[in-house]
């Protein structure tokens, strides 16, 4: 559902209604200042970046290594990069609707948006998502989290065990991403049909299954956990976590994700900053599959849709703020007046509280 916003009382009032949509869920914002066809991390905005997406990293890394001193994590150099604007698979999202609308309306020709996603998945988008990918009966794992692991699939934290899998697997080769994901698909085709056949779900037994040996099913996954794709994933793992356990659950690879951060510098505090993860697609690592780059911009999206917030009455419409050209100018000069202008978003850059500071004179 579209909401034209003339000025900044008229976008709090309409924030506020949110409560009435779900109290209990919280809410994170994205504002991009121009109408883009889609709300796509800067890493798909090319096949030759995704496609590089080790490079990328690993690059940068070796490039300014005492930029990364304090980072613990594999994530945490992630977000640190995309944080400096190097190409990554993170979306950056606000806890604060108020530094959404500063982005919305900071620049760009057209008309600013501000976006809004949730740490809860909308079961009908993941279940399509999943159909389609030919695993429908996969959505019952993500229904019912309530055996023995307990996951929360969807909100993660940059420590956790998960994350630092994901962002390590982020900087394997094009071949041994091809090769993980080659494995990683006959276990959901496995899965699918258990979920069907035992009307029990992996992931109940999660822990035990990698302790039992006597269980038969998945076999060939825990074969796979042994091969040198995955042992090359979980020695990265360990270059950080020492304790990492060559461990992992499926489940968890094929879905968004909320995550928190520690706030490594006054500008990520001041824009009160979290990012969406956009899972792997998988297809596009296999040289055997096929695939036109849009369709995979288009599965990138759609996994990023299961966190977009939509209209209860009319469930395909995402919930979706407009900032008409017209209004940008005088919303930033209120937002300003508020605190919010661009020495609070970057405080760490004098050259732009100059130019703020003599384009005061000028404008008079």
């Amino acid at each position: 559902m579209i909401h034209e916003i003339k000025n900044v009382s008229n976008y709090i009032e309409e924030i506020e209604k949110l409560t009435t949509l779900g109290q209990r869920q919280r809410y994170y914002f994205r504002g991009q200042d121009d109408a883009f066809s889609n709300t796509l991390p800067s890493v798909f905005r090319s096949r030759k970046l995704l496609d590089n997406e080790d490079n990328l990293f690993n690059e940068f890394l070796m490039a300014d290594p005492l930029l990364f001193e304090k980072c613990r994590t594999n994530f945490e150099r992630m977000a640190l990069m995309e944080h400096y604007h190097l190409p990554t698979r993170l979306l950056d999202v606000s806890s604060n609707p108020l530094i959404a609308l500063f982005f919305a309306v900071k620049g760009g020709q057209g008309n600013g948006e501000v976006y809004i996603y949730k740490d809860t998945p909308n079961l009908d988008k993941l279940a399509t998502m999943l159909a389609e990918r030919g695993w429908p009966n996969l959505i019952a794992e993500y229904e019912d989290k309530s055996g023995l692991a307990n996951h929360d699939y969807f909100k993660k934290n940059a420590f956790s065990n998960e994350m630092q899998l994901e962002s390590s697997l982020a900087r394997q080769s094009m071949a041994d991403k091809g090769a993980f994901f080659h494995a990683l698909q006959s276990f959901y085709q496995v899965d699918n049909h258990y979920v069907t056949k035992h009307q029990r779900l992996w992931s109940d037994t999660y822990f035990k299954y990698f302790d039992e040996q006597t269980a038969h099913h998945f076999k060939e996954f825990r074969e796979a956990l042994r091969t040198v794709p995955f042992l090359k994933v979980f020695e990265e793992a360990k270059r950080d976590i020492p304790s990492f356990e060559n461990k992992l659950n499926p489940l968890e690879l094929i879905v968004p994700k909320i995550v928190t951060i520690k706030r490594m510098s006054r500008r990520m505090e001041n824009q009160q900053g979290l990012f969406l993860f956009v899972p792997f697609i998988s297809d596009e690592y296999d040289p055997a599959v096929p695939i036109d780059y849009h369709e995979v911009e288009r599965l990138a999206q759609q996994a990023i849709d299961v966190l977009s917030l939509y209209h209860p009455d009319h469930p395909d419409e995402k919930e979706k703020y407009i900032i008409p050209a017209k209004y940008k100018r005088a919303i930033l000069d209120e937002l300003a007046t508020l605190g919010i202008d661009y020495s609070f978003i970057y405080p760490e850059d004098h050259a732009k509280k100059a130019e703020m500071i003599k384009n005061r004179y000028l404008e008079r």
